[in-house]
């Protein structure tokens, strides 16, 4: 039984004619996606992705607009009793990714590791997205 909501917070870093995805294992499930993460309390959108792009790229960034927001059902691909709600804005930054390799341990205990690649801006990147959200505010761009 679906109980609780899920707020992500996603950031497409575009340079030029690339964007910055993150390609991620959870203790065996890969996914390729958006940078970003989870909502916490006591923090809006905006606090999360500047903080999200601070702990995983230790990065600046600033919020230019709004892409997409979810508006169908989203089943949570880890807990049964999630609803998730998606939220996705172009961002930008003049900093140098220093790592493009990261490992964080996640609410549940578990341990997220993270590699970030630039890649082309086209049709193709829909592809490779694991998520249909993500897919979606990409489709934003095209």
């Amino acid at each position: 039984m679906i109980d609780k909501f899920n707020v992500r917070i996603y950031g497409v870093l575009k340079k030029g004619n690339k964007i910055l995805v993150s390609h991620e294992n959870i203790d065996g499930y890969e996914m390729t996606k958006l940078p970003g993460g989870g909502l916490e309390f006591g923090e809006g959108p905006h606090d999360c992705l500047i903080r999200e792009f601070d702990e995983e790229l230790k990065i600046s960034i600033s919020i230019v607009n709004l892409l997409h927001t979810t508006t169908n059902y989203i089943q949570s691909a880890f807990r049964a009793d999630e609803q998730i709600i998606a939220i996705h804005y172009l961002v930008h930054s003049d900093e140098h990714i220093s790592s493009y390799n990261t490992t964080q341990g996640t609410k549940v205990g578990k341990q997220n590791i993270h590699h970030f690649e630039w890649k082309e801006l086209n049709s193709e990147l829909l592809n490779i997205l694991t998520f249909d959200m993500d897919r979606q505010a990409i489709l934003q761009l095209l």
